[in-house]
């Protein structure tokens, strides 16, 4: 599933303190206020520091950092990615991040990032790339700075669900013999079907392996979809509920993103969405004079509008509402929580019940 490189609107250079004030529903601020039924907790349970990626290439992903490092216990900074269709591990550490967060007491775990299905095939099935992938990996896990790796592999099949547990198992062996963590992404699900894409993922068996199992709790509707809510409150709850059934549950983590998707001409693929942070889509309502409405069934902002093109376009949206909402679901069933990404989010999110300081 892969996570959008968020966009800023035509407006974003407006305040957007004052916008979130003169976008209206109504009358009413910009985030409409949810029903309370959508929103109950299923049972009281503690809230708890985050665990987040910061996006190196984002300037306002590090100084968002700065403002909540003690709400943040873990971070998952994306220093490395492969290369497409080589496979093999490129990109850098950027030392401000790692001087930042080793400051602040918080755990560092970067993020080897590879979403081309077809890449991640070859470096799970072509014995020299995985033995060099392996070898690169262990090498970075080995510096002083580091509490260990983040590995996210997304878009390949099931056929490699055993070759993806197999190269898990081999990294986890050797990142536990440096005292190291791992941390293995997977997308959410309600059950484990092998033989759907999703397939791939083997949750049972890489909790087994990794120390932490971050859960993609979002991906309803993607870049290349129809339009609609990005991560609808049910599905967050029915993978929630499915998680804390397996084994070693305490330590999946449930991730909740906190950007916002505009699709033009009815998405599909002909018609992919943009993707934008909260404050890039507060900015986009404004300069579309947007009627922004909150989805009863989701929770989610919505609006449409037509551009000076004359083409319609239809917005969702998270904000601190459901991202709260979602964090809630986690820690009512046993879960740590997590967020993709720091940097240009609803500031209103970090008052939440639902995020302690460590």
């Amino acid at each position: 599933m892969r996570r959008p490189q968020a966009k800023r609107a035509r407006a974003a250079a407006l305040c957007v303190c004052a916008l979130l004030a003169c976008v209206a529903v109504g009358g009413a601020a910009f985030a409409p206020t949810p029903s309370a039924h959508a929103l109950a907790p299923e049972k009281v349970s503690p809230a708890r520091p985050l665990q987040a990626y910061l996006l190196t290439s984002a300037p306002d992903s590090l100084r968002d950092l700065r403002a909540h490092a003690r709400s943040i216990d873990v971070l998952y900074p994306t220093y490395f990615d492969c290369s497409i269709p080589g496979g093999r591990l490129a990109g850098a550490a950027k030392p401000e991040v790692d001087e930042y967060a080793r400051a602040q007491g918080i755990a560092l775990m970067p993020r080897f990032n590879c979403q081309d299905g077809a890449t991640v095939h070859r470096i799970l099935s072509d014995p020299a790339l995985r033995a060099a992938t392996l070898t690169r990996l262990t090498a970075i896990a080995r510096s002083p700075t580091y509490q260990g790796l983040n590995l996210d592999f997304e878009n390949d099949g099931a056929g490699d669900r055993e070759a993806l547990t197999g190269f898990v198992a081999a990294l986890a062996e050797r990142l536990h013999a440096m005292h190291k963590r791992l941390s293995v992404v997977v997308v959410g699900v309600s059950e484990d079907d092998p033989h759907r894409s999703t397939g791939f993922y083997d949750d049972r068996a890489l909790a087994a392996l990794a120390d932490t199992v971050f859960v993609l709790a979002w991906g309803a509707h993607f870049e290349r979809s129809a339009p609609g809510p990005i991560a609808p409150l049910s599905a967050a709850s029915a993978t929630a509920s499915y998680l804390a059934s397996l084994p070693n549950a305490q330590r999946f983590v449930l991730g909740a993103p906190m950007y916002g998707m505009d699709w033009p001409e009815g998405g599909g693929p002909a018609h992919p969405a943009d993707a934008y942070q909260y404050q890039g889509i507060v900015a986009l309502a404004h300069s579309v004079h947007a009627h922004v409405r909150r989805d009863s069934a989701s929770q989610e902002l919505t609006f449409d509008y037509t551009d000076d093109e004359g083409a319609s376009h239809v917005v969702w949206s998270m904000d601190a509402i459901v991202d709260a909402a979602l964090l809630r679901i986690a820690h009512a069933h046993g879960l740590a929580t997590g967020l993709w990404r720091l940097g240009e989010e609803d500031q209103a999110l970090w008052s939440s019940s639902q995020i302690a300081p460590r």
